[in-house]
């Protein structure tokens, strides 16, 4: 057994390779001299058998040192057929796969820690067409299948990679597991990348159910299904919310932010007073016309409610002048009788905001104003604020995030955030918003029948409190987010503050790096890894000579293994790796080395 203390040099010239030409060389040149000299035949045949006898323990440490050269030209992009796929998934049916790869050592890191000293050129020529580093994959010289518990996945997963790495080829591998696993699966899609759609369709047809496929693009409107993303809610304050965080603000106690959300709350609440179903169209309407008539409905509603059909016996008549006479009417009735019979708050707030002063309340509202025009312009506002009275003529599926969920939809989400990048947030984020208010019924009240998978590709360009929270608290409404990102500053320019992009990085368990540019990223990566300690032999040399005698001199010539701490994986190697490679740390630290296919039909 070799000693803990032993060292070689892994990358050294393959001596045993040498030394077995030299003896096999000795064979016909045995026979050459027998022939020449006359010499005995038996003798021939002990030599050539004593050639045999040294060159058999030297084949075992010859291949071995030329596997291990031969295995640093690395691999090329692997294409792997869906049949083929289906076989390798049904070998651990409660793991998710991950391609193939290894568990990233010790010892890994003592191999690469010696290549980088060198110059790997002269060692061996990498494989042509494969980019980066792929003598990385290597190191390792058996590869395996890479399997990760799918209860892992419920703590959420990061993957981080550059333009062209393969996040959208990982994603890929890990929607179709999860189609097959009959679970619901949400799409976030900024780019609207048509391969990563028709790769969850091709997944739906695997499956067999190609009617859960559903897909929404706002460049395709006519494909798309209608989405409501105020459906869901609990309190009239969340969709208040929901829309007021799309309001631009340098910071959260921003005054027209407030006043905005404080109208948009005064809307929802007259509306639902009237029993009508919020929706972005209704809000923006209200917003720009003035809640006139909406104060005349709900108003006449609560009276009826309270008095009954003969309420208008009561009203004493009045007159008044100015813009919507017969509201003014029916609030001064309120103001004087009803307030202290009947009061109402969600009331008295609408009815504050109609007599505030309209020129004042048009300037505190003019940064809301533009985000409703975005979401209910042309034919964006037939898909977002779809108007259920038009079912005859409109035959497109009308959806919101729960029954998505509840049917178990393979939903593709494009934003077509290349178009308009303010409109494709504005989409992201407030349905990412509407899931958070989902996944809060389903905490609530124990709604759990499910997994729910939400991949965000580009996740820096949607993210927002909703999606921290759902981050936060989403493992216990079984929802698991894959977050795809760049870098870790897409996450500060977005957030507008570092502390809470550490905070998305805090809630996620898993991480899952390609090849990465950024040398922050790389830090921020590596420096959650453990450290090792690296071995490398130091030589020392010296000459001396006596004083009293320069002609008497003596030398020295050392060798010492030494041991350094060092990183387990150079941030340096992540932005060498090839396309489709990875290096993740796992729930519970188990850290791997691994490469993703390319799944074809």
């Amino acid at each position: 057994m070799r000693s803990e203390l032993d060292y070689e040099m892994p990358w050294r010239p393959n001596y045993e390779a040498m030394i077995i030409g030299i003896w096999l060389s000795s064979i016909p040149l045995c026979y050459v001299i027998n022939w020449k000299f006359g010499l005995p035949q038996s003798l021939t045949g002990w030599m050539a058998g004593a050639a045999m006898i040294n060159i058999a323990p030297k084949i075992p440490a010859a291949w071995r040192v030329w596997h291990r050269m031969h295995r640093l030209k690395g691999f090329g992009v692997r294409f792997l057929a869906l049949n083929q796929f289906q076989k390798i998934i049904r070998r651990d049916p409660f793991g998710l796969w991950m391609g193939w790869g290894f568990n990233w050592q010790q010892r890994h890191a003592q191999l690469s820690h010696e290549i980088l000293k060198r110059d790997l050129e002269i060692m061996r020529k990498p494989i042509r067409g494969v980019f980066g580093a792929s003598w990385i994959h290597g190191l390792e010289p058996k590869e395996q299948a890479l399997f990760m518990p799918t209860e892992e996945t419920a703590g959420h997963t990061l993957i981080v990679g550059t333009t062209g790495s393969g996040k959208t080829r990982c994603f890929d591998l890990l929607i179709t597991q999860a189609i097959l696993r009959d679970e619901a699966v949400i799409i976030l899609d900024p780019k609207g990348d048509r391969d990563l759609r028709e790769s969850a369709r091709r997944a739906c047809q695997l499956a067999g159910k190609q009617d859960r496929f559903v897909s929404f693009h706002p460049a395709e409107p006519e494909e798309s299904v209608r989405i409501d993303p105020l459906a869901n809610f609990t309190r009239a304050s969340e969709l208040a919310s929901r829309i007021a965080q799309l309001i631009p603000s340098e910071s959260g106690s921003d005054p027209f932010k407030a006043f905005g959300q404080k109208s948009l709350d005064n809307i929802i609440q007259g509306l639902l007073i009237v029993n009508s179903t919020p929706s972005l169209a209704l809000l923006r309407r209200y917003l720009e016309g003035g809640p006139g008539g909406l104060v005349t409905n709900s108003l006449t509603h609560y009276y009826r409610k309270c008095y009954g059909e003969k309420w208008a016996s009561r009203m004493p008549s009045m007159r008044v002048s100015g813009d919507d006479p017969e509201a003014q009417k029916l609030v001064r009735f309120y103001r004087q009788t009803v307030q202290a019979e009947h009061p109402s708050q969600d009331l008295e707030g609408l009815i504050s905001m109609f007599e505030h002063d309209r020129t004042h309340f048009g300037k505190m509202v003019a940064s809301l104003l533009p985000i409703m025009n975005m979401l209910t312009t042309g034919s964006l506002g037939q898909l977002l604020s779809p108007d259920e009275s038009l079912h005859t003529t409109d035959t497109r599926p009308v959806m919101n995030s729960a029954e998505l969920i509840r049917g178990r939809y393979v939903a593709y989400i494009g934003l077509d955030s290349l178009s308009d990048s303010m409109v494709g947030s504005a989409i992201g984020s407030v349905l990412l918003a509407d899931l958070a208010s989902v996944a809060g019924k389903r905490y609530n009240f124990n709604v759990q029948n499910h997994p729910v998978n939400v991949f965000v590709d580009e996740a820096a360009e949607v993210i927002n409190d909703p999606c921290i929270q759902l981050l936060n608290k989403g493992r216990g409404a079984m929802m698991r987010l894959y977050i795809a990102t760049q870098t870790f500053a897409d996450f500060v320019a977005r957030t507008g503050s570092e502390a809470k992009a550490r905070q998305i990085l805090a809630n996620v368990n898993n991480l899952i790096a390609l090849r990465v540019l950024d040398s922050e990223t790389q830090k921020y990566i590596t420096d959650n890894l453990p450290l090792t300690r690296l071995r490398y032999i130091m030589r020392t040399q010296g000459v001396s000579t006596h004083a009293d005698n320069p002609a008497m001199y003596s030398g020295n010539l050392g060798e010492r293994l030494m041991e350094e701490e060092g990183a387990l994986f150079p941030p340096q190697l992540l932005g060498m790796l090839p396309n489709l490679h990875f290096i993740a740390k796992l729930s519970g630290g188990r850290i791997c080395k691994g490469r993703i296919p390319i799944l074809t039909s």
